[in-house]
């Protein structure tokens, strides 16, 4: 019998948690030929999901959980989850039931025909605003220009990947992670499947709209200096052009006279090349945070308690 482990990051999963459970039991029961083992990982939830997950993992035996000191983020949690994983399939996916398990089937036929992924791409989602739809598919499309790893408009987290795929996947042990990248960077056959995404039942999105752009921009520098090498282009340009300028200024100057200089242009120039300037700051800020949060090497995320075997220190709770 082949095993399949689940890795759920979960914030503040309170409200969805256990029908979450639930649900997708009725989809494991319907494949009693696969072993499955839920891997919850607490992101430093403020509600009860960490008490909610040990009742869960009472309830029912084929549930570990992994609970941390405090939030490290939605990608630490399925770094963490992936790492504890031992299983032949390992399905990473939300706890929101957005990423239905209906799907493990096809997941698992795909699996079964050689493929060592398969990733999931949602369609058109229902109620979403056009800004916020625009902005996604600027995202993968600049991503895919940019950068190396290329994904289709709409690719998820969500997806089942073979034993030897996580374990190229853990070798990246970055602090700085974009998982979508990693699981394109490290390559391997992948078959992906659409399906048509649904608001939450229970409990509200963590997504705000400044993390979402926060996650863009992680999403191309972790994968490309394409944008160190558009500011030195930039610089060469304005370069180039200022050598005209001045030698059209010269020129005027020794045939025609000295003339007074244009306000607009004046004003024009200094508000272009200021902008340009804190721009270009802001680009190589942007990589030298992430050199200087490598160089750290502070773990990814420390674990507070878990009921995994070989991390069996009794948990001391007041």
């Amino acid at each position: 019998m082949k095993t399949v482990d689940l890795v759920v990051p979960c914030y503040n999963e309170e409200e969805g948690l256990e029908h979450f459970v639930l649900e997708t039991n009725k989809v494991i029961v319907s494949l009693p030929e696969y072993s499955f083992r839920y891997i919850l990982v607490n992101d430093g939830s403020k509600d009860r999901t960490y008490l909610l997950m040990k009742k869960l993992a009472k309830q029912f035996d084929n549930i570990k959980y992994i609970s941390f000191s405090r939030n490290f983020g939605k990608e630490a949690a399925m770094y963490a989850g992936l790492q504890h994983t031992t299983a032949d399939y390992v399905v990473v996916m939300d706890a929101d039931l957005q990423h239905p398990p209906h799907i493990f089937p096809q997941m698992l036929e795909a699996m079964e025909n050689g493929y060592d992924c398969c990733a999931t791409k949602r369609d058109e989602r229902e109620g979403e605003s056009f800004f916020r739809g625009a902005f996604s598919k600027l995202f993968f499309r600049l991503s895919n220009k940019l950068t190396d790893v290329k994904n289709p408009y709409g690719a998820m987290d969500y997806r089942m990947m073979t034993r030897q795929m996580v374990d190229s996947v853990l070798e990246l042990s970055e602090v700085q992670r974009f998982s979508k990248g990693i699981f394109s960077w490290v390559g391997f056959n992948t078959k992906w499947i659409s399906f048509k995404t649904v608001d939450r039942e229970l409990g509200t999105t963590k997504w705000k709209f400044s993390s979402l752009f926060k996650y863009a921009i992680d999403g191309i520098t972790c994968f490309s200096v394409a944008p160190l090498r558009f500011t030195a282009v930039m610089g060469a340009v304005i370069f180039f052009i200022s050598l005209i300028y001045i030698l059209i200024t010269l020129i005027q100057t020794i045939f025609f006279g000295i003339t007074t200089p244009g306000y607009v242009t004046t004003l024009f120039a200094v508000l272009f090349l200021g902008g340009l300037t804190e721009m270009s700051i802001g680009i190589l800020g942007e990589y030298i945070g992430k050199i200087y949060m490598e160089t750290k090497e502070r773990p990814i995320y420390i674990t507070k308690f878990s009921n995994f075997a070989e991390e069996n220190n009794e948990e001391k709770e007041s």
